[in-house]
C-alpha cells in the first residue's frame, strides 16, 4: 500500500522520455557514485540512459558531456532562475532574511533565505507538472487542529504491580515490543520505575501525562502484565473520570484495585522514589571497526535477536580514520546499511521476528539519511504492512519529520491525513514538526496562540516546540535594543509556562544573540542555565558560540569557560576545526600543533583539516606567505621526530592521515596530561612571541625554535574501578 506520500522524484521536468529526475534538492548529500550505480536504486533520482531520444532542445543543451546529477542540478538552476522573480506561492514556508549589524551574518542570513526559496520553487514546479491541487499551512493547520485530543490535566499515577507478577512484569515490560519505554514513548507519557523492594517483591510504577495519554498507557500495562494490585491516583476528583475505564478492565483482571486518596493497599508499604526510568533510549551509538555485513547474525530468528541486529546496524558508527579502508569502493557504509535492512525486513526466514521496534529504528535511520534513502523506507513500510506487523504513531512521525526537514508541505499533508485514516491522533511530535516547517514569524504566532487557547501547550513536547519557535521570532524582535536576559527569560516563562527552554532551543538563542554581536548576553544565559540548571547544553552549544567569536583568544576563553560550567562537555571534529582554521588563518604553528594533535588523539579530525596539512606538506614551490611561514615551521606543528620517520616511509607523497597512526601508537593507553583549553593558551602565548620576534628581525637558531615550541605531555589513562 502506498503512503500516500507525494512522489516528486516521478515529476517528469521537461518531456516524457526523461523520467525519474528529482527537482526537489536533498537535504543531505549523497555520493553520484551511489546515484549512478545503486544496485538497489534508493535515490530519487535514477540513472537516465545514455541512449535514451530526448527531442526537448533545452533537455539536449543540459545533457552535453553532463552526468546525471550535474544534469539534474542544471535543471534545477534554470527552474529556480526562471522563478526567481517572483515569490513562492507559500511565502509562509520561506525564510526570511534578517539584517544583522555583521556583514558576515548578514550573508549568511540571506544564503539560508535565498536557498529556503529555491526549494519552495522547486515544490511549485513539480506541483504544476503533476496538476496536483494547491495545498497552504492553514489547511493542514486546521486538520491538525480537528485531530489532535485536548490534553487536559497532566495526571499522575502510581502502580503498584504484586509480588506474585512483579519478576513476570519486569520480563514483558522488557520485551521489544512491550518494553516501558515503547508504551511511554507511543502513548506521550512520562513512566519511571519508583521502587523495587527486595522485602516484598513489589514493583512499581509512577505515571505522568494528558488524561488520554495516562488512560491509553494504564490499558497498555494491563493488557501486558496481566494482573495488577492496585492503583493510586493523585488527586480524587479523577477518580471518577477513570472509573468506568477501571471497572471494563476489572471484568478481565478482578485483581485490579482502584486506590483513592488515603486508601491502603494489602501491599502498600511507604513508598519513595528509589530509582529512575530516565534512559527510554534502548539502545545507544557504538564504535564499529568492521564493515556493516560482517557484524554477525544471529543463529536463531528472534524478535529480540532481530532487533538487536538491526540495532547493530543503525547505531554501528565507523570511525573517519577507517571509513575509506573498510569501503574502498561503493557502495560506503550507509548505503550497505540501507541494502541489509531492506534484504532482512522482506525476507520471508525472518518474518515471524520482525518487531514495531525494530522496524522504527530502521525508518528512522534511513529518514534521517535524506531523500536519497527515501524509497528504501518506503519498501521496508509496504513490505511489513503486508505482514500486519502492529504500526503505531511514532512510525508515521518519522516520516512526518523527514517531509518537514526537507520543506515538503504536501508530503508532510499527504502523511497526516494517511496517519489519520489508520486511526492515529496527531501527536506532539507532528506539531512540533509543523512548527518547523512554517517559517512566517506572523504565522508561528497564530498557531502558537491557536494551540494556548486548547490548552495543547500543557503537553510538555509542545510546549517546548512553542518555544523553540517563537522565542528566537521574540528575540530577533528586540535585539536592537537593549537587552536583558533574565528579563528576557521571565516573560517567556509568564507567556508559555515553565519547561520551553531545552538545548535545541538554547543553541538557538545563542546563534541569534551571536549573530547580532551580543556575546555577553550569551554568556549571561550560559550562566543561568548553569545556575538553574534548566537545560543540559550539549557541543553544539559549544560550537555555536566559537561561530560567533573573531579570533583565536576569544575562542580559547569560551572553551575554557564551557567546559568549566560542564566538564563532561567534550569537543568534536567540528570544534577542532573551527579552531584549527582561527590558527590558520592567523599562522600560528604552535596551535595548530596543539590542535591537530589532540584531535588526532580524539580520533577527531575532519577531511578540510587532513586535506590542508595534505597539501602544505607536499607544496614546495609558489607558496603564499602564511604557507612559506607555517612551511618553515612544519617540524612543530607534526612533530620532527614523527615527520622525519613518516617521510621516509612515505617518500613519493606524504598525507596528513598516514602521521595519526603514529601519534596513537606513541599514546596508547596514555592521554595528553594538561587541558586542552589549557594547553592552546599556551600554545597561543608561544606564537605571540615567536611572531614578535620574527617582525624584530631576530634569526631564529635550532635552540630558539626548540624553546618556542609546545611540548604536549602525556600520562596514563587511569583505570576506571569496578
Amino acid at each position: 500500500m502506498s503512503l500516500g506520500i507525494r512522489s516528486l522524484w516521478r515529476a517528469q521536468r521537461c518531456t516524457a522520455r526523461v523520467r525519474g529526475l528529482s527537482l526537489i534538492p536533498r537535504e543531505y548529500h549523497n555520493p553520484p557514485s551511489f546515484q549512478q550505480s545503486s544496485p538497489r536504486r534508493w535515490l530519487s533520482s535514477p540513472r537516465v540512459s545514455e541512449t535514451s531520444p530526448v527531442k526537448n532542445g533545452v533537455t539536449d543543451e543540459l545533457l552535453k558531456g553532463k552526468t546525471p546529477s550535474s544534469f539534474v542540478r542544471a535543471l534545477r538552476r534554470r527552474v529556480i532562475k526562471r522563478r526567481s522573480g517572483f515569490e513562492p506561492k507559500e511565502s509562509a514556508l520561506v525564510k526570511r532574511p534578517i539584517r544583522h549589524p555583521n556583514k558576515r551574518e548578514a550573508w549568511r542570513s540571506l544564503r539560508k533565505h535565498r536557498r529556503s526559496a529555491a526549494r519552495q520553487h522547486l515544490y511549485d514546479s513539480a506541483r504544476e507538472v503533476t496538476s496536483k491541487p494547491e495545498n497552504d499551512w492553514r489547511s493542514t493547520f486546521g486538520f491538525m487542529m480537528r485531530h489532535t485530543p485536548n490534553v487536559g490535566e497532566i495526571l499522575n499515577f502510581r502502580v503498584i504491580i504484586g509480588k506474585g507478577v512483579a519478576r513476570e512484569a519486569r520480563e514483558l515490560l522488557s520485551e521489544p515490543d512491550t518494553h516501558i519505554s515503547q508504551i511511554s514513548r507511543k502513548n506521550e507519557t512520562t513512566i519511571r520505575v519508583e521502587e523495587v523492594s527486595p522485602k516484598n517483591d513489589e514493583l512499581v510504577l509512577s505515571l505522568s501525562g494528558s488524561e488520554d495519554s495516562v488512560r491509553k498507557s494504564l490499558l497498555d500495562i494491563v493488557g501486558i502484565v496481566g494482573k495488577i494490585t492496585a492503583v493510586r491516583i493523585s488527586d480524587p476528583a479523577w477518580e471518577a473520570l477513570l472509573l468506568g475505564v477501571w471497572l471494563g478492565a476489572a471484568a478481565k483482571r478482578p485483581g485490579i484495585r482502584l486506590l483513592g486518596n488515603g486508601q491502603v493497599a494489602v501491599d502498600d508499604k511507604t513508598m519513595t522514589v528509589q530509582t529512575s526510568f530516565s534512559n527510554l533510549t534502548k539502545y545507544k551509538d557504538y564504535v564499529l571497526t568492521t564493515r556493516a555485513d560482517q557484524i554477525i547474525r544471529p543463529s536463531e530468528w528472534t524478535k529480540r535477536s532481530f532487533e538487536e541486529y538491526v540495532a547493530a546496524l543503525v547505531h554501528g558508527q565507523v570511525p573517519t580514520h577507517l571509513a575509506r579502508s573498510l569501503y574502498p569502493t561503493f557502495p560506503d557504509h550507509q548505503q550497505t546499511v540501507a541494502s541489509l535492512l531492506v534484504d532482512l525486513f522482506t525476507s520471508d526466514q525472518t518474518k515471524p521476528a520482525i518487531s514495531a521496534s525494530a522496524l522504527k529504528m530502521a525508518i528512522t535511520f534511513l529518514e534521517k539519511r535524506g531523500s536519497g534513502f527515501r524509497q528504501a523506507s518506503r519498501s521496508i513500510f509496504s513490505q511489513v504492512e503486508l505482514s500486519n506487523v502492529p504500526l503505531d504513531a511514532d512510525i508515521f512521525n518519522s516520516f512526518l519529520i523527514s517531509a518537514s526537514r526537507a520543506g515538503d508541505l504536501d508530503g508532510f499533508n499527504s502523511i497526516l491525513r494517511l496517519m489519520v485514516r489508520k486511526g492515529y491522533p496527531v501527536q506532539s511530535r507532528a506539531w512540533v514538526a509543523f512548527m518547523e516547517i512554517v517559517q512566517s514569524p506572523r504565522a508561528k504566532r497564530y498557531i502558537a496562540a491557536k494551540l494556548k487557547a486548547r490548552r495543547l501547550n500543557r503537553n510538555h513536547s509542545i510546549l517546548r516546540a512553542v518555544g523553540r519557535q517563537i522565542t528566537v521570532v521574540d528575540l530577533e524582535r528586540r535585539l536592537p535594543t537593549t537587552f536583558d536576559v533574565q528579563a528576557f527569560l521571565e516573560e517567556q516563562n509568564r507567556s508559555y509556562g515553565v519547561g520551553w527552554l531545552d538545548t535545541t532551543t538554547l543553541n538557538r538563542i545563542l546563534d541569534a544573540l551571536g549573530a547580532h554581536g551580543k556575546l555577553e548576553a550569551c554568556n549571561d544565559l550560559l550562566n543561568l542555565v548553569h545556575a538553574g540548571r534548566v537545560a543540559s547544553p550539549d557541543v553544539v552549544t559549544l560550537n555555536t558560540m566559537l561561530t560567533h567569536l573573531e579570533g583565536l583568544l576569544p575562542k580559547i576563553t569560551a572553551l575554557q569557560s564551557i567546559s568549566t560550567l560542564w566538564p563532561k562537555l567534550t569537543p568534536d571534529a567540528v570544534t577542532y576545526h573551527l579552531l584549527f582554521r582561527s590558527a590558520w588563518t592567523r599562522r600560528h604553528p604552535n596551535s595548530l600543533r596543539v590542535i591537530w594533535r589532540y584531535a588526532a588523539l580524539a580520533r577527531q579530525t575532519n577531511s578540510k583539516m587532513r586535506y590542508t596539512l595534505t597539501k602544505l606538506l607536499n607544496q614546495e614551490q609558489n607558496l603564499s606567505a602564511r604557507q612559506a611561514l607555517l612551511k618553515a615551521w612544519e617540524d612543530v606543528i607534526f612533530g620532527q621526530e614523527e615527520l622525519a620517520e613518516m617521510r621516509a616511509a612515505h617518500p613519493t607523497k606524504l598525507k596528513a592521515s598516514h602521521l595519526i597512526p603514529k601519534y596513537l601508537e606513541q599514546a596508547e593507553q596514555m592521554r595528553p596530561s594538561v587541558r586542552f583549553a589549557v594547553k592552546l593558551k599556551e600554545a597561543l602565548f608561544m606564537d605571540k612571541k615567536m611572531h614578535q620576534l620574527t617582525k624584530e628581525g631576530t634569526f631564529m637558531s635550532s635552540s630558539m625554535r626548540e624553546s618556542l615550541s609546545v611540548e604536549i605531555p602525556l600520562e596514563p589513562v587511569p583505570r576506571v574501578k569496578p
